[in-house]
């Protein structure tokens, strides 16, 4: 998959271009449209950071997305493109790229569990459907018990859980060196 990501304005069940309604034409708009072109200097390439999970965390949704009904057994249903891809775009937004890669579990309910279990603690997220999230961790702050939360839009628990653990498995790491 290249670095290099074309952005263009979503429209929700649809990967078409929104038409702009009452507002002026945006760089990329006018590189899109034939009777303009735009000098080099214009030219806007957008890079995803590198992030050295994504990539085995990319192809383990993109094989949970193609499971057959029934891949447990029972009925189990294939992870939604909708919920793998929040999922995924949920990560980029509150990993840093240098942090710990989840393992990345199929639900039965074409959702997904997402993971980090280590000597500092452990991490749950359970993405039931785009912007719907069951959140969990338990460190030794927290106890057996661990806490929860529910999540929607706001993301940030999870940014310091994640910064946390972190540091904990780093603080970790240099004591045993």
């Amino acid at each position: 998959m290249s670095s290099a990501t074309a952005i263009s304005a979503y429209s929700p069940g649809s990967w078409a271009p929104r038409a702009s309604v009452g507002r002026a034409a945006s760089v990329f708009e006018q590189a899109a449209s034939p009777s303009r072109r735009i000098s080099a200097a214009q030219r806007v390439v957008v890079q995803a950071p590198a992030r050295d999970w994504r990539e085995a965390v990319e192809t383990k949704l993109q094989d949970l997305i193609r499971l057959p009904v029934g891949w447990d057994g029972y009925r189990g249903q294939p992870v939604s493109f909708e919920t793998a891809s929040f999922a995924l775009r949920m990560l980029e937004s509150i990993l840093p790229s240098g942090g710990p890669g989840p393992q990345v579990i199929p639900g039965v309910a074409g959702d997904v569990q997402i993971e980090w279990h280590t000597e500092a603690g452990d991490i749950e997220l359970h993405v039931r459907r785009p912007n719907s999230v069951h959140a969990w961790r338990e460190t030794a702050a927290t106890g057996v018990d661990g806490e929860e939360v529910e999540l929607t839009f706001d993301f940030r628990p999870i940014v310091l859980w994640i910064k946390q653990l972190s540091e904990a498995i780093a603080n970790a790491d240099a004591a045993a060196a």
